[in-house]
């Protein structure tokens, strides 16, 4: 995906204003999901607004990608969509105050995790793999334990769920140089997008300096009350995160993971 963040970029900037290229890269990123074979559709229930990319293919087992902390489901998973396409019914979501989703209920984990089923439910869909790559593993690890019948398999990306402690995440907040996490992974500025890439990337995106505020303004700045909730939310979880699952579980983890630390 780093190869192709740039690539769009220095494109869009061929074509558009210098006010409009990270936009302009976005319509082309939604333009190629298009031509992937997905819609994107959102669901209205329940106070929840949820959008969705989906490519309908009904006959094939299903298969749900929830994107991490910051950005949306279609910026996080455009190479597994392209890949997985064929064989799979690929369903990405937005997050609840992530990208295009939103909702009236609480910012917590465990709304998060209703809301997912309320889309897996409302699509008729009850046996899928669920993959989830950190904060979207916590949710992921959470509908696991939740609706676990729902679930033929879990695959954890980079998230250690109810294994995390205080002590680790001050480390965190030390090493990149913030107080608190909600100063890391809520950007209020362009150079903080550019410490969030360097921490999420073992090689970050080279995104010029002078987009990383069009970067903020289109990916980070929606609902960051709400977000910053998330976070101040998320160590209370740990009983809801504590337990075997029961479904067959795959984890994948990044020797270079700077974040949460293998």
């Amino acid at each position: 995906m780093r190869k192709n963040i740039f690539w769009f970029l220095m494109i869009s900037f061929l074509f558009a204003s210098c006010s409009e290229t990270v936009e302009q890269f976005d319509r082309r990123l939604t333009k190629k999901y298009k031509k992937k074979g997905f819609k994107s559709d959102v669901l209205e229930k329940d106070g929840h607004s949820i959008f969705y990319y989906d490519n309908n293919k009904k006959d094939a087992p299903t298969l749900v990608f929830i994107h991490g902390f910051g950005g949306d489901g279609k910026i996080s998973w455009a190479d597994q969509a392209k890949a997985f396409k064929d064989d799979y019914r690929v369903i990405i979501p937005d997050l609840l105050w992530f990208g295009s989703s939103y909702s009236t209920k609480t910012p917590s984990l465990k709304t998060q995790t209703e809301a997912i089923h309320i889309l897996l439910e409302s699509l008729s869909i009850s046996n899928a793999h669920i993959v989830g790559i950190s904060y979207g593993g916590f949710v992921a690890i959470d509908y696991a334990h939740t609706y676990e019948d729902d679930l033929k398999s879990l695959t954890i990306v980079n998230s250690p769920g109810a294994v995390i402690e205080d002590a680790e995440i001050d480390k965190f907040c030390d090493r990149v140089g913030v107080r608190d996490v909600k100063e890391a992974f809520i950007p209020k500025k362009g150079s903080d997008v550019k410490r969030l890439l360097e921490f999420s990337f073992y090689h970050p995106p080279k995104i010029p300096h002078f987009l990383m505020e069009q970067v903020k303004e289109q990916y980070f700045s929606k609902h960051p009350e709400q977000q910053a909730s998330l976070l101040d939310e998320l160590p209370s979880n740990r009983n809801r995160l504590h337990g075997p699952v029961e479904v067959p579980t795959y984890i994948i983890w990044g020797l270079e993971d700077h974040v949460f630390h293998v």
